[in-house]
């Protein structure tokens, strides 16, 4: 019973997030005169259906997916209300909405895990572990605040610290602090994790500082939080691109819902945090510029910004068409392996 339980958590999580995405459309189609004909959630047989102020909502089987139907999105539409209609900054809103709500629920529910912490560590350094080498003149010293390592923006101290000295190849590091208000470039620092903490694990051996949690700096130290996660996703994305990951590692639907599950029999805290990962994910997926995304769409309406006139609708439509077709595939091959994954692991 507990162990459904936390699959059913996980599975309204998912749901709430594709909820959020679509609500984000409908919204701003609804408050920009646009016609909204359809909103569903989840794919598949519809189970419940209403029609109510001139849009079907609809509940469908499988508890993946949804929709904003909007009048005129994918055709050509006589309706004055239709999205073809809408202003250009009007379409421009309504596309990017549901990516915009999900970055928003992402960095609410990043906010919220801060709510109980009285202090946020701090970019600059308070003090070196006894023994710690790389200390003085030229080298770093405590009050310096860390802005870069190896090129990597440091936004959160530890984490973002530790994953810009993972970028360099020879174990020497470049690190860009602002010490006395003036930026400094530390160049060829050898710093190695020669400490560990009281579990074991390696150390750099700095401490940062911690300031005052308040409104204030929960809401930047979430911000913090919510970009970091953001680049996460474009770090990966990169790597696919370039092949230092394989498609082989791509999850989807059912490998998100495992690892949810996986996550929430462990720590709430740590579930929350994966699913603001996962809003932002999606979020940043789609304002990717592929057809059949959100992103995809963005495109054609700034080629029209640009042109002063619409790409006919049908050129649009085959161009989103084949993009969708395409995605289906992809999600078909990843849920496979995703399967494949759980049976194997048993």
């Amino acid at each position: 019973m507990q162990t459904f339980g936390m699959i059913l958590l996980a599975i309204l999580a998912f749901s709430l997030l594709i909820i959020v995405h679509e609500f984000g459309h409908f919204i701003t189609a609804k408050r920009g005169g646009v016609q909204v004909n359809e909103f569903w959630i989840g794919m598949g047989p519809t189970l419940l259906s209403k029609e109510w102020h001139g849009t079907r909502y609809c509940l469908r089987l499988l508890p993946f997916g949804g929709a904003c139907v909007m009048e005129g999105e994918d055709g050509e539409s006589e309706s004055p209300h239709s999205f073809a209609r809408a202003k250009i900054s009007r379409r421009a809103l309504i596309v990017a909405a549901g990516a915009l709500m999900n970055f928003l629920v992402g960095y609410l529910i990043l906010y919220g895990l801060l709510m109980p912490l009285k202090a946020l560590p701090d970019n600059a350094i308070a003090s070196f572990q006894e023994g710690f080498a790389y200390q003085g003149e030229g080298m770093l010293m405590p009050g310096d605040q860390i802005l870069k390592v190896n090129g990597y923006h440091v936004l959160l101290s530890k984490t973002d610290f530790n994953a810009g000295l993972a970028r360099s190849k020879d174990g020497l590091h470049d690190i860009e602090v602002r010490r006395d208000g003036q930026k400094l470039l530390l160049e060829d620092i050898p710093l190695k994790p020669e400490f560990k903490d009281a579990n074991g694990n390696p150390l750099y051996g700095i401490n940062f500082q911690m300031r005052p949690a308040n409104l204030w700096t929960r809401a930047q130290y979430a911000a913090n939080m919510a970009v970091d996660l953001g680049r996460m996703v474009w770090d990966s994305l990169g790597m696919l691109v370039t092949g230092q990951v394989g498609i082989n590692q791509l999850s989807g639907p059912i490998g998100v819902g495992d690892a949810l599950v996986q996550t929430v029999k462990t720590s709430f805290s740590d579930f929350l945090m994966l699913v603001a990962f996962i809003s932002i994910n999606l979020g940043v997926m789609n304002l990717l510029p592929l057809p059949a995304l959100d992103g995809g769409r963005l495109i054609f309406i700034i080629i029209e910004a640009i042109r002063r006139k619409p790409v006919p609708p049908k050129y649009e439509g085959w161009v989103h068409g084949a993009g969708l077709a395409l995605l289906m595939l992809l999600m078909i091959y990843v849920t496979g392996n995703d399967i494949l994954r759980l049976l194997t692991r048993g």
